[in-house]
């Protein structure tokens, strides 16, 4: 399974868990949807700090799901690539081995060169 269909998986089975929990999906959406409105951080901003703590914990929903979103804000591959040096001076060899996550993401979105 390539990163994407992983993410899918992932996205796809929170989704279900959520279903199946109203009382915890309807207060994990409200914190969520608060948490990602611009406010004095801009939406794009917080993606990438989102994704930026993915790396560092090594969750890869967050990582993949956090660069699309960030992309979705207007965020571009160079300011996702920088968002990922900041991981790996934090994060060390771990998140340095999530990277190519991220690579594989942009890759897969036509966005490298």
């Amino acid at each position: 399974m390539d990163t994407l269909e992983q993410y899918e998986n992932i996205r796809d089975n929170a989704k279900r868990f959520l279903d199946l929990s109203p009382a915890i999906r309807d207060s994990f959406w409200t914190h969520y949807q608060d948490s990602y409105r611009p406010g004095a951080l801009d939406a794009k901003t917080k993606r990438l700090m989102a994704m930026c703590g993915g790396l560092i914990a090594g969750c890869t929903g967050c990582i993949v799901g956090q660069a699309n979103m960030a992309v979705e804000e207007g965020a571009t591959a160079q300011e996702i690539l920088e968002t990922c040096a900041v991981a790996m001076s934090l994060g060390g060899t771990l998140a340095w081995s999530q990277i190519s996550k991220v690579v594989d993401y942009l890759e897969a979105n036509g966005m490298l060169d």
